[in-house]
């Protein structure tokens, strides 16, 4: 589809970062499109001197390398297993020119821009008070079933490249490393991974760092496995993903992506990586291309499990790949349910996507250090450590059956049923995980409010989290606590309590009341402390 006013706009403010220092070995050419309508111009990203072309069939390779070298291309590779190759231009050939011609030759059945995709995003582990997250989606009670295992399942990060030095996921690194170059797609071991910026060690956090080992956060998965595939050049991008040429945010290619997808599939339920999920925290406003398309379906036939983020502009679209067909689509709520004020939305959030916290979510960071994230960059990684999660406790369920738990056991905050704004809702771990191990989401927390665990011991659970019951799920979600006198203790910024008051000292032993209020309704449970 094409991209209207807003989206153009998007393309180039979405992620205004910091200014970046040194030139970017991806150039871009910007290419307009024209309303026929209005004659209004719009504009799509794409990496100048290459092109995809898809060769009609029963062209063999020296027939389509002849042709393209008559009119002054080049073939590059060919990717067999999505048929279509990668061409380059002639130099100084502006990309809009050579579509026409390529175009134009028998032999070809399409030609398309290599199209230019960007990192999304917003500006007894001791940081686990911080993670609202977790206690938000009720991951807690999910890790008493499964906390994952890295030789079931894996979770590849198509993204920036993760620093395999952080000490919470160095230990988690499966398979080999690789690197792909946006200019030319081309393949290389990057053993151990080194991150071009900090956005997938942030998004890598999320899905799966270590856990229960004493430092740092949690993961969604603690004992998931971590692939980095690494699609952004280091000349590309600021240490914070700002982008040299000062469109926003450091930037990839299409042939880069599809090469890292060539790549991943392979692999998927080897021994070393087990089950495979690819992670894509990346995007390019516009429908998603025919040679992703073609990418996509290849690892959607090999049984591998894909999600992307929806993008951040506040758009009534969401980006490409989540719109891809097979690719499942997340957007971005924030610490009350409600959805991120820049969570892309659109109707295909109906069928195949799912929101996930993705405002102040605390993960890890480049550097073996720790911050803060926002985006739907970092809603799509959690989902895809509750996919990892589910494939660990369930190994011989499909792609579609992990997705199915997910939709299935949603908190719904929406209007009733699925929505373009929530999807099938924000997920909820330890719903889906009863749902995939028992086959009901049930438990006694959907139908009252309830804290667990109960009781609350500090020193051995260090975090108490509260339900809230499916009969006034809504946005807005708030917890207070109180004393057995009716006295306000705190009131809480998630769904999660240390044992602590508003003034940060401990309480003592005793019997608590809480408060669960949404948008809709409220519930009061009630909860013993055990210093």
């Amino acid at each position: 589809m094409s991209r209207t006013g807003p989206a153009a706009k998007y393309v180039l403010a979405a992620l205004l970062l910091l200014p970046a220092a040194g030139a970017s070995a991806l150039k871009i050419e910007r290419l307009p499109q024209y309303s026929p309508s209005t004659g209004q111009a719009t504009y799509t990203e794409a990496a100048a001197g290459s092109a995809i072309v898809r060769f009609k069939a029963g062209v063999t390779t020296r027939a389509a390398a002849d042709a393209l070298s008559a009119a002054g291309f080049s073939l590059v590779r060919e990717f067999g297993r999505f048929n279509w190759s990668s061409v380059a231009l002639p130099d100084g050939m502006r990309v809009s020119a050579a579509l026409a011609l390529l175009r134009a030759m028998p032999q070809v059945e399409y030609a398309e821009p290599n199209r230019v995709y960007r990192a999304r995003r917003t500006s007894d582990d001791p940081f686990l008070a911080r993670q609202y997250a977790l206690a938000q989606v009720q991951v807690f009670g999910a890790w008493e079933y499964e906390t994952g295992s890295s030789s079931r399942a894996t979770v590849a990060l198509l993204d920036t490249g993760i620093d395999g030095s952080h000490p919470e996921l160095s230990g988690k690194l499966a398979g080999t490393s690789r690197k792909f170059d946006p200019v030319t797609g081309a393949a290389s071991d990057n053993q151990p991974p080194t991150p071009a910026c900090n956005h997938a060690t942030r998004a890598s956090g999320v899905a799966a760092a270590a856990s229960d080992n004493g430092q740092g956060v949690a993961g969604m998965s603690w004992g998931a496995g971590l692939l980095s595939l690494k699609v952004f050049a280091d000349s590309d991008c600021g240490p914070d993903c700002s982008d040299a040429a000062g469109y926003g945010s450091c930037s990839t290619s299409e042939i880069a992506i599809a090469s890292a997808i060539n790549d991943a599939i392979s692999l998927h339920g080897t021994p070393a990586i087990g089950k495979l999920i690819i992670n894509m925290s990346l995007g390019s406003a516009g429908s998603c291309s025919a040679p992703l398309q073609s990418a996509v379906d290849s690892a959607v036939s090999a049984g591998v499990f894909l999600v992307a983020a929806a993008g951040n502009a506040s758009a009534p679209f969401i980006d490409s790949p989540a719109n891809c067909s097979g690719v499942y689509a997340v957007g971005a709520t924030d610490m009350r349910d409600q959805l991120a004020t820049f969570s892309n939305t659109d109707s295909t959030m109906t069928y195949k996507g799912l929101t996930a916290p993705g405002v102040d979510v605390y993960t890890t960071d480049i550097g073996g250090g720790y911050a803060s994230a926002t985006g739907t960059s970092f809603s799509s990684p959690l989902v895809a450590g509750l996919a990892a999660l589910l494939w660990s406790a369930k190994p011989f369920s499909s792609a579609q059956d992990i997705f199915d738990f997910m939709k299935n056991s949603a908190d719904d905050l929406g209007p009733s049923g699925p929505d373009r704004d929530f999807g099938w809702g924000r997920v909820n771990a330890l719903k889906a995980m009863r749902l995939a191990m028992t086959g009901s989401k049930d438990f006694a927390g959907t139908g009252k409010a309830v804290a667990y665990p109960n009781p609350f011991r500090p020193k051995t659970a260090r975090l108490v989290t509260f339900s809230i019951p499916d009969r006034i799920l809504a946005p807005g979600a708030e917890v207070s606590v109180y004393t057995s006198e009716g006295e306000l203790v705190k009131k809480l910024d998630g769904l999660a309590w240390d044992g602590k008051n508003a003034a940060g000292a401990d309480v003592a032993s005793g019997v608590y009341i809480f408060r669960v209020k949404t948008d809709k309704d409220a519930a009061v449970g009630k909860m013993a402390l055990l210093r």
